[in-house]
């Protein structure tokens, strides 16, 4: 029975914000060459949805629920929370880690296509403003 549960949650091993999303390339804030901004965002680009963080949640839900009701449970002698307490709980903060660290990415890419937009914005402004005083 316990190897059965145990292998039942294999499957929730994942580190999917760590593994399937991608940030903006390190150093964005500080260029100010839009060109050079536009050029980072076609080759390489990043994730701005936040699907993938569900299954890092999900695990993290189904682990520390999984952990309060091994921590609940009175009957064992030996309770079985004991032993398995930090084996439950790693998972738990893997993927909470996970799940923080690829929703900062996230942001970090939507903060950089914003920032990417306005610049593009303020050149079609200055172009109209150019084009006013002719």
């Amino acid at each position: 029975m316990k190897k059965t549960l145990l292998l039942a949650l294999v499957p929730f091993l994942s580190g999917c914000g760590l593994i399937l999303v991608n940030g903006p390339p390190s150093g964005w804030q500080d260029i100010q060459d839009q060109d050079q901004l536009e050029t980072m965002a076609i080759t390489q680009p990043c994730t701005t949805g936040k699907r993938a963080l569900l299954l890092d949640v999900t695990g993290t839900v189904f682990y520390g629920t999984t952990w309060g009701v091994f921590v609940s449970d009175q009957s064992d002698p030996m309770p079985l929370a004991e032993r398995i307490m930090l084996p439950l709980l790693i998972p738990v903060g893997a993927h909470l880690f996970s799940a923080l660290k690829g929703n900062q990415r996230v942001n970090d890419c939507r903060a950089f296509n914003a920032r990417l937009l306005q610049e593009r914005r303020g050149d079609e402004q200055a172009s109209h403003e150019w084009l006013d005083e002719l």
